[in-house]
């Protein structure tokens, strides 16, 4: 069952389902375009964390599409960003996303539409095969390279990770785009085995993911280590009306490793 709130909703229900689902979707969050309601739920939920180069004054990242927008503004750009979770080649990164909807992509219901999967499903997927459990172990044991900008140093994390409270339970820190590219710097190639990972964790996706509208006033809420979400082709025409979204992001108190 997904877990969708709808109002009056609790801050404990949506605790809730971050925590049996990591993710929780709000079709009819609020009406509100100024991020106003959003920032105060982000403020209830923990710690804002301020990406850098934004206002501290405006603390959200606000989209524009556009035809000439760089790989560095992948929310921005008309092609789907790929399964993923936030700030993923960050050493320090926000334990929540908060993706507001402000103005629907004109062409919808499927332009602009997100896409979310819970890290649980995925990693199960994984184990339901020896391949998969050899390449859940090889995530778990190797330190692969990351880059968002495909330029400079990668850096270098594990993609499966112990994230509690639950004890036993894995975290994924994934962006294929971002391995990919952080493999070229590193490898000067994509490896065979990386690509292959890489590859079954986002047909495991795929499988056990699902797409969810996004009307004006809808909010998606994701814990980056729990889930994995993507937006879909959106329209960058600017004679059209585009799609705008708020992004927010959230600190929480360090969980316990177990």
């Amino acid at each position: 069952m997904l877990p969708t709130l709808h109002p009056p909703f609790t801050r404990d229900m949506l605790h809730g389902a971050l925590v049996s689902h990591g993710y929780a979707y709000l079709p009819r969050f609020s009406p509100d375009s100024t991020g106003a309601s959003v920032v105060a739920l982000a403020r209830s939920l923990g710690s804002l964390y301020v990406p850098p180069g934004t206002d501290p004054e405006r603390p959200f990242i606000e989209t524009r599409p556009s035809a000439g927008a760089s790989s560095l503004e992948p929310f921005d750009r008309s092609e789907a960003i790929g399964w993923h979770n936030d700030f993923s080649t960050h050493t320090e990164r926000p334990a929540l996303s908060l993706a507001y909807l402000t103005h629907p992509d004109a062409e919808g219901p499927a332009h602009g539409a997100w896409r979310v999967a819970s890290c649980d499903l995925v990693l199960d997927q994984l184990r339901a095969t020896q391949d998969g459990r050899n390449i859940l172990r090889f995530l778990s044991d190797t330190a692969l390279p990351y880059s968002f900008t495909g330029e400079g140093e990668p850096t270098f994390f594990r993609a499966v990770a112990p994230r509690g409270p639950t004890p036993g339970r894995l975290g994924l820190r994934f962006y294929g785009r971002a391995m990919r590219d952080g493999a070229r710097l590193a490898y000067r190639r994509v490896p065979e085995e990386i690509e292959h990972a890489l590859t079954a964790v986002e047909t495991a996706a795929d499988q056990v993911g699902h797409v969810l509208a996004a009307p004006a006033g809808a909010l998606l809420v994701t814990d980056n280590w729990h889930a994995l979400h993507d937006r879909l082709i959106q329209s960058v025409d600017p004679a059209r009306s585009l799609r705008r979204s708020l992004l927010c992001f959230v600190d929480l108190p360090e969980e316990p490793r177990v």
